[in-house]
């Protein structure tokens, strides 16, 4: 059937209304259906305008019809004209079904296509929220996008923060906090001065991931166990059980669930093999595999197209995608727009690659050609601007790996799945895979328009594309909370019974038995001697060139203090060598941050230490004084290698046994990767210092305060927490200021507390540029 529509040059009119009548029996749930619709439209666009008029009407994209133009067309004008009397909203019926339900019940889970509008529903909820918003996002990457479009929706009376924090009382109507679930303990302790009225649980499969998903279900108990009548809405993409998140948590009252199919994009799949591309259907057995004249990629891209290119972290990391898709990137010339040049001025600013020949990063580069990469390790202001870059539109090529899965809304013409690698069971290999290919398809707001995308695979992976594609993924009815067989870490038993036994602080962010073992550790005289020799006479700590002159004996009881007050709160008494190599580097990037050096900074001095930059310096020297020749210079330089360094690895971690170069050891400091610096950098400062070590570390010197009233542990563990000692520049991080901003805007400030920042009169001169008047707008 999909062959003879690619080779008819006339439309099939009677196919086309016998997918038409399905719809308005069914609904447009069929696969197959919305594959047939977008070839009829891409081979036979003017006759299919007849027909879409209609389909929009029986798909129920009534946000995308004119009047009605028929009988059939006026009946579903008068349901769509129903749905805003009863929703007062322009909604789809199922956005309509789901807002319905939201407002009738306490606890309500369903399951949407990725297409299904989930965005726009969402977007409508927060701005009938009078009251406090929580929202919980599986990871850190989303929620860069998610407070762009909320801080774009809401008033300036709102406050919008991606942790959990009550300021600016005095000014604030309500609040939105944007959190992961790692950051849902903060909830807790704030309960009391919080109002609130909704929490949305967004992409709520996280649930079956392991550690991840433990901590998602024990933020989820405390949640329905602290805010029992509270509205809590959990969504998911593609699955058939959505109130499996009420039967893990033995959830009864005032739930209901849904699961929709209704889809709102076709797709047009594609088989990849050696530069050929061919069309193939994973629904429909009759269509062989057609060979597709020309590069349809290249052409895409040649008319202004997107596409993304799903790929692994390795290839990004050793550079290798750069040659085998060179002759895309060749399509993509140098951007001279204005607009799009702005963002890439940013990217430089806070990588610090502007005018410095030394830090050559290929991700600047690439941006450059209006290409750009995309993976967790990312910093996240980096990311928020490439995906700021994406959505409006100044890209033509993104490469990146799972962080798309995750639920980034950054929609491409062509979606092509290079690397088939899809971590996690099968339910999650098939729930990944339907979550990636719902990025296919732009879904535009153009009237009588239905959209359609590309899905490229490679040819070896057809066939188990095809099987997950048609297998339907379900979540587990039960917790791995309640799993005793669970092969979970020994080292977070504890959270497990913390979430079980309410004994968990939220002040100290740690669990009574963890805050027990600090207690018993004995770690009076180590505290002690990091006080005596990481703080200075001013009570501040050392800067980095003051602790590399410690002597080595110093340096390395330093760290092993360090250290021991990490694990004291570990079951565990001895760490891995891995572990103690990823906790000796980390302290390095703690103390630049103690110094409130910006990331361009840190990542810069980080460049320097591991490419040598004393001894490039001195050979340079040597060479500008002739005491060696530029052949020995170049021999010199070469044979110098990187200093080792291992990567960024979560802590606590047990299988992490022996450390992990982040450069291979033969790699001369001439060859260094600049942008791997970054990426190992941010890992570091978030995955190993605020997620793992500063909570422990901090925690064990606010235990020693209250002990021995030695306030040099109280300015230690802000230092380690904050970043500072400063109370003003405490308060603004509290306001969500980053320290690159607070450089700006902490000389304008007169006084600040919690209930409001007041500023002084050279406020006025400061907000006379956009973007400055833009940072501090929602406080004045």
């Amino acid at each position: 059937m999909l062959s003879e529509i690619i080779f008819n040059k006339e439309i099939d009119n009677d196919l086309i209304r016998e997918i038409l009548f399905d719809f308005h029996k069914n609904g447009p749930t069929d696969n197959s259906h919305l594959e047939t619709l977008s070839y009829l439209k891409k081979y036979n666009a003017d006759s299919f305008k007849e027909y879409e008029s209609k389909l929009m009407f029986l798909m129920g994209l009534f946000y995308k019809t004119e009047e009605p133009n028929s009988f059939i067309e006026a009946i579903y004008n008068a349901y769509a004209e129903t749905i805003i009397s009863d929703t007062g909203h322009n909604f789809t019926p199922v956005q309509a079904d789901a807002y319905l339900s939201i407002k009738k019940y306490t606890n309500f889970s369903f399951s949407a296509p990725t297409s299904a509008g989930k965005s726009f529903l969402f977007q409508e909820l927060i701005k009938e929220t009078q009251g406090d918003i929580i929202i919980i996002l599986p990871s850190r990457a989303l929620i860069s996008e998610y407070l762009i479009k909320v801080k774009k929706l809401v008033s300036k009376d709102t406050l919008v923060l991606q942790f959990i924090e009550v300021v600016n009382t005095k000014r604030t109507k309500n609040r939105i906090y944007i959190i992961t679930p790692e950051r849902g303990e903060e909830l807790f302790k704030n309960i009391p001065k919080l109002n609130v009225e909704l929490i949305l649980l967004d992409e709520a499969q996280i649930s079956e991931e392991g550690i991840r998903g433990m901590k998602f279900d024990s933020l989820v108990r405390r949640i329905d166990k602290k805010l029992t009548d509270i509205k809590k809405v959990f969504t998911h993409p593609f699955i058939l059980n959505p109130e499996a998140q009420f039967q893990k948590h033995n959830i009864t009252e005032s739930i209901d669930s849904e699961t929709y199919n209704q889809k709102t994009v076709g797709k047009i799949f594609i088989e990849h093999s050696k530069g050929d591309f061919k069309y193939f259907s994973p629904f429909q057995d009759e269509m062989k595999g057609k060979k597709i004249e020309g590069n349809i990629v290249k052409e895409i891209i040649k008319n202004n197209g997107t596409v993304l290119i799903y790929i692994s972290k390795a290839k990004i990391y050793n550079g290798n995608f750069i040659e085998s898709f060179a002759d895309y990137i060749e399509l993509c010339p140098i951007i001279t727009d204005k607009k799009s040049l702005s963002y890439i001025e940013k990217i430089e600013t806070f990588f610090g690659t502007k005018d410095d020949s030394e830090k050559s990063s290929i991700l600047v580069y690439l941006m450059k050609r209006g290409i750009v990469i995309h993976h967790g390790s990312i910093p996240l202001n980096a990311r928020l601007i490439i995906e700021d870059f994406v959505n409006n539109h100044h890209a033509k090529i993104c490469f990146s790996t799972s962080t798309l899965i995750q639920g980034i809304n950054m929609p491409f013409d062509i979606i092509w799945i290079n690397n088939f690698t899809f971590r996690g069971n099968e339910d999650q290999k098939t729930l990944n895979l339907k979550n990636l290919i719902g990025r296919a398809g732009r879904v535009t707001h153009e009237d009588n328009h239905f959209d359609y995308g590309y899905v490229v695979v490679e040819s070896q992976n057809k066939r188990t594309f095809t099987n997950r594609l048609n297998t339907e993924s379900s979540l587990s009815p039960l917790s791995n909370l309640d799993n005793p067989t669970d092969p979970n870490n020994e080292d977070f038993i504890d959270i497990v019974d913390a979430i079980k036994n309410d004994t968990f602080n939220s002040e100290l962010q740690l669990t009574e038995s963890q805050i027990t073992r600090i207690e018993k550790a004995d770690l009076d005289e180590q505290i002690s001697f990091i006080l005596d020799n990481f703080l200075n006479e001013e009570l501040e700590p050392l800067t980095v060139k003051e602790y590399y002159i410690l002597t080595d004996y110093k340096r390395k009881k330093i760290k092993k203090a360090l250290q021991n007050i990490y694990t004291a709160h570990l079951r565990r008494v001895e760490f891995g060598n891995g572990e103690k190599s990823v906790l000796s580097a980390s302290i390095p990037i703690l103390l630049w941050q103690i110094q409130g050096k910006s990331f361009a900074e840190i990542i810069s001095l980080r460049h320097a230490f591991l490419s040598e930059k004393d001894f490039r310096r001195k050979l340079n020297r040597q060479l500008r004084n002739k005491e060696i020749s530029i052949a020995e210079f170049k021999k010199q330089l070469f044979e110098k290698k990187v200093r080792f360094s291992c990567i960024a690895e979560a802590l606590p971690n047990k299988s992490f046994k022996k450390p992990v170069p982040l450069f291979n050891r033969n790699t001369s400091v001439t060859d260094i990767d600049f942008d791997t610096i970054i990426y190992d950098t941010y890992d570091y400062i978030d995955k190993v210092l605020s997620l793992s070590v500063k909570d422990p570390i901090s925690s064990a010197l606010l235990l020693y305060f209250e002990k021995t009233k030695d306030k040099r542990s109280l300015i230690l563990s802000n230092y380690i927490k904050f970043g500072t000692n400063d109370e003003t520049e405490i308060w603004l991080l509290k306001y969500g200021f980053s320290f690159e901003n607070i450089e700006l805007i902490i000389e304008h400030i007169e006084t600040i507390d919690e209930t409001e920042i007041i500023f002084k009169k050279s406020i006025n001169k400061f907000i006379t540029k956009p973007e400055n008047h833009k940072l501090i707008e929602r406080y004045i």
